[in-house]
């Protein structure tokens, strides 16, 4: 039984090549083989960018000065602020 061989694909490739170093090739692969890119991320929104300062308006609204909440407040209403307050920005 032989022994089980694991290999990145970049090593898979040198292997290749220092193999294939004295043959002389009659044309060219049918497919490469390319490394893995990381996936473009999106900028931030106009409407993501002002939420940071739209809540921290709201939660000045909303807490005393210990950190509870007022009375007639909780998370849900301080997200329903923040958002009034940003669309109006």
């Amino acid at each position: 039984m032989a022994a089980e061989v694991r290999m990145t694909v970049e090593e898979y490739l040198q292997l290749i090549e220092r193999t294939a170093s004295g043959v002389q090739r009659v044309g060219k692969a049918a497919r490469t083989i390319k490394k893995e890119t990381r996936p473009v991320r999106r900028k931030a929104g106009k409407a993501v960018k002002g939420m940071a300062a739209a809540l921290k308006r709201a939660n000045a609204k909303a807490r005393k000065k210990n950190g509870s909440f007022k009375k007639g407040w909780t998370q849900a209403r301080v997200m329903k602020e923040a958002h009034r307050i940003r669309r109006k920005m």
